[in-house]
């Protein structure tokens, strides 16, 4: 049965403030400041999301749903690029957050990451191709092999800036002169 719009909007609030909490506080942060950051009351949090496991998974696989939307309608596709690695780096600082939560999820219980991110690049990377903005001689697998990198930065409030500095080195090396 679909959601009431009160209901989706609480969901999708519950969503944002998990993940930006996961991410600041890491995966023990209290289910009630979620839910108070999110404006709803602890029983919304647990109508909508029985356990912490359960949020957990659905922040998770909201994340990787993210990763799948490539905006192409505004600039090049080199632009899209820069909007899409913003998204990743912020996909990467929650996955790092939730750290053991995301590999102790039951498999199938988020949408598979690898093949979104493939996807989202081949699009953009052909995109890119098409108007020009990004070289045709890399695909998505290059640039993925690229991104891993960002796993391996030591944690710390360094971390967000230097992930940014390396994303934007992955769009100026693929992009091309003009």
């Amino acid at each position: 049965m679909p959601l009431r719009a009160d209901a989706r909007a609480n969901r999708t609030a519950l969503l944002e403030s998990a993940a930006r909490l996961f991410t600041e506080h890491g995966p023990d942060v209290a289910l009630e400041a979620i839910a108070r950051d999110a404006g709803v009351s602890i029983a919304t949090l647990y109508r909508h999301f029985p356990s912490r496991e359960a949020l957990v998974a659905r922040t998770y696989g909201a994340e990787i749903t993210a990763l799948g939307e490539v905006d192409l309608s505004e600039g090049t596709a080199a632009d899209a690029l820069v909007r899409w690695l913003d998204r990743f780096v912020e996909y990467a600082r929650t996955k790092r957050a939730l750290g053991d939560l995301v590999h102790a999820l039951p498999e199938g219980s988020s949408p598979p990451a690898r093949e979104v991110i493939v996807d989202a690049l081949d699009r953009i990377l052909a995109a890119g191709s098409r108007d020009g903005s990004l070289r045709a001689d890399h695909d998505a697998q290059d640039v993925l092999a690229l991104l891993a990198g960002l796993w391996t930065l030591p944690d710390g409030p360094a971390w967000p800036g230097r992930a940014q500095r390396l994303a934007r080195f992955v769009v100026d090396g693929l992009a091309t002169p003009g």
